[in-house]
């Protein structure tokens, strides 16, 4: 007697794609980051941990080898720095980090509020879809609250740019959001140097929920005060949720 054997499932040839799968062979791939992408993600946040200073020289031979990479990734990543603002030209070999100081700051806070206001127009304009935006705030500030208290500040402050990513994305603005998109790196700098300085990180945690209630039940003439209630400095904020 003859046993028929189970047919073994066919392997794919393509990596990330199996036969019978509702997705079509023809699908986008899925892309790991390149190494010049690491390397730029990883000098930003020695830059938001206070590892490189303002004014601090960075030359390509010295980030290729403390990050073990080739030069090639090193200069690409330290060009698209430079191209953001975030890296400034250098008398000497290399480049330096930007200087985040009041002059910086005022530059940022004034392309941000531009941005979020038309950001927050648009989320404020209609009451559709606003449920689910809300709904992942919660869960973020959930995770802002969680790790208020003793949390790393890179990360508090990766999580307090998710939230306002959120906002962005839901805004229905496409172009809006990839602009505030190009402000990111310079917002996750500032937002971890205000979560390491922050003396009460309940009342930053607070702020943001201030800004769900308003989402949920504010009125649009607001939108201005409300921003520059958020976008003030640590200490102001304090003072502000006391009085």
């Amino acid at each position: 007697m003859v046993t028929q054997s189970k047919a073994r499932p066919r392997k794919s040839p393509v990596k990330g794609w199996t036969p019978g799968a509702s997705a079509s062979p023809l699908s986008p791939i899925e892309r790991s980051k390149t190494t010049a992408d690491e390397v730029e993600e990883r000098l930003i946040m020695a830059i938001a941990m206070g590892d490189k200073a303002a004014g601090e020289r960075i030359t390509e031979a010295e980030l290729a080898q403390a990050l073990n990479v080739s030069r090639v990734p090193a200069r690409e990543a330290m060009q698209k720095l430079l191209l953001r603002g975030i890296l400034v030209e250098s008398e000497q070999r290399g480049l330096r980090v930007t200087d985040y100081g009041e002059e910086r700051i005022a530059e940022l806070f004034e392309l941000r509020f531009a941005i979020e206001k038309i950001i927050f127009q648009h989320v404020m304009r209609s009451s559709r879809g606003r449920a689910q935006l809300i709904a992942e705030l919660e869960a973020i500030i959930g995770q802002m609250r969680e790790l208020s208290g003793s949390g790393d500040p890179v990360l508090l402050g990766s999580i307090d740019l998710d939230f306002h990513r959120a906002v962005a994305k839901h805004s229905g603005n496409v172009l809006a959001a990839k602009i505030w998109e190009g402000l990111a790196q310079h917002m996750l700098i500032i937002f971890c140097r205000d979560w390491t300085t922050a003396k009460d990180r309940t009342g930053e945690v607070k702020l943001h929920e201030q800004l769900i209630d308003f989402i949920r039940n504010g009125a649009p003439k607001d939108i201005d005060d409300v921003l520059k209630k958020h976008f003030t400095d640590p200490a102001s904020r304090t003072r502000t949720l006391k009085s």
